[in-house]
């Protein structure tokens, strides 16, 4: 199946979170803003520490925006990065899915948070270590690796000791690990060097009996990687909230001041604020962050668009394939969606939408996103949902196409007219006014005159303008000129109150206008329905027609 613009896959994600895949992508001009001031952070850090952390190197970010706003997808994206993972440690925990929440289990969790290929170089650097000193014949370092005169008149190298313990197939001295580093690295730091040596890295979260041993590990790991790597360490926590023993970890954490480490807090504003509420000390923390970071303004129109073009440039459709005539053609989409369903506001739902109707185009074998492609999308994922406003019951499709074709203001009132006329006509070929008059022409703006069942003789007018002040002007004439009826009713986008004496004023908003130029449309194409018949008399009444 070739997907639109020609792209071999869909270029949107399917998962409901984001997989570090889907956060190769990046888009929005707040996203990229954050991006930055996290990544300007971490270079900060960098610069300021030395060969030996202290801990004065410590860095507290915190990122705050409502759910499905990008959080977790910019976390994952900056843990991606290449010149963040060349310089920096990255563990990265959902708090969600830690349940219950202890001081074991964060701290377990802190420790599966780093990639595998970290722990693997972690690893491998450690044993190097100490096989260099061994090589060296520094202390007791030969020990490590049992190696002794046997090996040493067979031709065995220390070298390929060491490769035996990386394949788990020697076990190590562990005693002579102890004596071959005590001078030169802390208690802990030798516990989780042998852990590491071992392959057994993440069993630390067995071995600690108090929040004190967890923070003392926890400095521990950061002086390793710095070491043995010459990386910093980063712990990002996404959905950081009022938990207890969640915010009692993370204080401990931020008044520990983990040496060449920076913590990086998601949260959403509600939970900020619960924050606030129940533990004030913790708040404090959180307000001094080196690094407050605020999204504000992820959820508008046009990051939303931005972030969704993004993924397009990202997935190499070719210029010829994906011509700026097509992202504008989508935008316009996007923003009679986002204008019109407030659900759909922020960024996780707007992009299960593309996905769905880029999965639909596909299959229907078109090159770009169309309104039916949406329109079946919605229906389909969100079925019930519906163009709040609309007396007509409007596809989506139809109300999508007829908003982007009136952007010309005097296009839009000629066909609104035209729909007035049309909807008189229908009224009185079903019996609901009488006698029809054609308009006197003579440039007072009345489009249509008609007898009601009364005998009153009513006449219509349509003002439309972008300028108001133009449309009271209008209105005022077509007032002067109206003597010969005995009630007008001016329908008009102009913001007015009630009419004056003889005549009804009607605001009528985008809503009714898509609604009268659709039904006017079924009306012209023979396409009236039996169902039409109440809609469109409910739409007379609205804009008192009848």
């Amino acid at each position: 199946m070739t997907y639109p613009y020609n792209l071999a896959q869909n270029p949107y994600p399917s998962s409901p979170t984001p997989t570090i895949i889907d956060a190769q992508i990046l888009g929005g001009k707040r996203h990229k803003e954050a991006r930055a001031a996290v990544l300007a952070c971490l270079q900060d850090l960098r610069s300021k520490v030395g060969e030996d952390a202290t801990d004065k190197d410590f860095r507290l970010i915190t990122l705050i925006q409502d759910v499905g706003s990008g959080k977790t997808h910019l976390a994952l994206h900056i843990r991606g990065l290449e010149q963040v993972s060349e310089q920096t440690a990255v563990s990265y925990i959902d708090l969600s899915q830690i349940s219950p929440r202890n001081m074991h289990s964060l701290y377990s969790a802190m420790l599966g948070g780093f990639a595998d290929e970290h722990i693997a170089s972690l690893r491998q650097a450690v044993v190097d270590y100490l096989k260099d000193r061994a090589e060296h014949d520094i202390g007791s370092a030969k020990k490590i690796f049992n190696y002794g005169f046997i090996d040493s008149i067979t031709g065995k190298s220390i070298a390929s000791k060491a490769t035996l313990v990386l394949q788990n197939k020697m076990v190590p001295n562990y005693s002579a690990i102890n004596e071959t580093l005590s001078k030169d690295f802390s208690p802990t730091e030798v516990d989780i060097i042998k852990l590491l040596v071992e392959g057994k890295f993440r069993t630390d979260a067995y071995n600690v009996a108090t929040l004190e041993d967890i923070i003392a590990s926890l400095a521990a790991l950061a002086r390793l990687n710095l070491k043995f790597m010459n990386k910093l360490t980063l712990f990002q926590i996404d959905e950081f909230d009022s938990d207890r023993e969640s915010m009692e970890f993370i204080k401990a954490v931020i008044n520990a001041h983990l040496p060449s480490t920076a913590l990086m807090l998601m949260l959403t504003p509600s939970s900020y604020d619960e924050i606030r509420k129940t533990n004030v000390s913790v708040f404090d923390r959180l307000e001094k962050a080196n690094y407050k970071i605020d999204l504000a303004g992820s959820n508008t129109l046009e990051e939303i668009t931005d972030i969704a073009l993004e993924y397009l440039r990202y997935c190499g459709a070719s210029e010829t394939d994906k011509s700026p005539l097509d992202e504008r053609d989508l935008a316009a989409k996007i923003k009679v969606i986002y204008d019109e369903f407030a659900d759909f506001r922020n960024v996780r739902s707007m992009i299960n939408i593309l996905y769905h109707a880029t999965e639909n185009a596909g299959k229907r074998g078109i090159n770009n996103i169309d309104e039916q492609a949406i329109d079946d999308t919605i229906k389909s994922i969100y079925p019930g949902l519906r163009i709040r406003g609309s007396l007509m019951d409007v596809p989506l499709s139809d109300f999508i196409r007829l908003r982007r074709n009136y952007g010309d203001i005097q296009v839009l009132e000629s066909d609104v007219r035209d729909a007035v006329r049309n909807l008189v006509n229908y009224a009185h070929e079903i019996g609901i006014v009488a006698h029809l008059q054609a308009a006197n022409g003579k440039g007072n703006g009345i489009d249509v005159i008609y007898n009601d069942p009364y005998g009153t003789k009513v006449a219509v007018a349509v003002v439309i303008n972008r300028d108001h002040a133009r449309s009271f002007e209008q209105i005022s004439n077509t007032l002067k000129s109206t003597g010969f009826v005995d009630k007008l009713v001016i329908l008009t986008n102009a913001n007015t109150n009630g009419g004056t004496i003889g005549s009804t004023v009607v605001n009528i908003d985008r809503f009714k206008m898509i609604d009268l130029i659709y039904f006017s449309n079924k009306y012209k194409n023979n396409q009236i329905m039996q169902e039409d018949t109440q809609r469109a008399l409910m739409l007379a009444k609205s804009i008192m027609i009848c």
